[in-house]
């Protein structure tokens, strides 16, 4: 895989934890480089130190339309152009639509749906001038079908993914760029941290107890990448044996 991924210059959004931090590091390890895109400068800063010199950091919050464009093309042109996006930055927030804040409605729908959009849309140039190049969308099984009641705002986030992934392979085929939609299960990550959201918590237990390392999420996102020009990985479906 080392040699496929070699040398591959990719953007990771959401890099300062979770998966977006595991596929940097699965990336540099099998010899690419990247640019990592978050908001948290000081998170981004330790990682890049982690990485060395296969990475370099871009802060950017993806909601905020007018940056991400300069924040694209800052990465790649540090990166020297641009061979592939993963879109690994992800909001989430549970509970029954009666009951719910609508601005953690529109929050999820910034980060997961028009946040992956705005970064796409500024790497597609950057991508028509790399090689073999390809489009990464995480989304989640939730994208798939409706898990459970409380979750059902996030889901439909995730849905989007899965209908925009769909929608970008057959808009940028001529353009020789391939996407993919990797959908996980529960992953051990922070994704639900900091909420005081009893349908939150018990989401946050059960990525604890039953979830995937993010690492093997990183996996399957550099054998996507890894993975000939001519060949789309349309989906990439992946969960714990104990879920």
């Amino acid at each position: 895989m080392e040699g496929a991924v070699g040398g591959r210059r990719v953007l990771v959004t959401g890099a300062s934890s979770g998966i977006g931090e595991a596929v940097a590091g699965a990336v540099v390890a099998a010899g690419g480089r990247v640019a990592l895109l978050a908001r948290r400068l000081d998170r981004l800063a330790a990682l890049t130190d982690r990485l060395g010199a296969g990475a370099v950091a871009v802060a950017c919050d993806i909601t905020d339309e007018a940056a991400v464009p300069g924040a694209v093309d800052e990465a790649a042109r540090r990166l020297g152009g641009l061979d592939a996006v993963v879109n690994s930055a992800g909001l989430f927030a549970a509970g029954p639509v009666a009951d719910t804040d609508p601005a953690s409605w529109r929050a999820m729908f910034e980060v997961n749906v028009l946040g992956l959009l705005a970064v796409t849309k500024a790497a597609v140039p950057h991508l028509r001038a790399g090689s073999a190049p390809a489009v990464v969308n995480i989304s989640s099984m939730s994208g798939r079908r409706v898990p459970r009641a409380s979750t059902g705002v996030y889901a439909a986030t995730k849905f989007a993914v899965h209908a925009l992934g769909e929608a970008l392979r057959l808009q940028l085929a001529s353009d020789g760029i391939r996407v993919t939609t990797v959908a996980p299960g529960l992953v051990d990550t922070d994704l639900a941290a900091g909420s005081d959201d009893p349908e939150t918590d018990a989401f946050r237990a059960r990525q604890g107890a039953d979830g995937l390392p993010p690492e093997a999420i990183a996996d399957a996102v550099v054998h996507v990448l890894g993975t000939p020009a001519g060949v789309n990985v349309v989906e990439y479906a992946v969960m714990s044996i104990k879920q």
